[in-house]
């Protein structure tokens, strides 16, 4: 595979699977939760808006681990260039 086609691969791959609607679509329900205790926040603070956003990362990675053990080591490696 060329790293031209690799790029496309992973284009696809993200029209296929919007981030970004995941993303919202867990921020939403981390809200509606009520695990969060944010309503004395100041409201310039992003304490709680990086807690959340931290744990929709997580949650996303969890979801895409991939599904072969012997990929878990390098996808692991390449976090660390990243």
């Amino acid at each position: 595979m060329t790293p031209n086609e690799l790029k496309d691969n992973f284009r696809e791959l993200m029209a296929i699977n919007p981030p970004l609607k995941e993303i919202e679509e867990l921020f939403f329900k981390a809200v509606e939760s009520g695990a969060l205790n944010y309503e004395d926040e100041e409201q310039d603070s992003y304490r709680t808006v990086k807690i959340i956003y931290h744990a929709i990362l997580s949650k996303m990675a969890d979801a895409w681990l991939p599904l072969l053990k012997c990929n878990h080591k390098e996808a692991k490696n390449l976090k660390k260039f990243l």
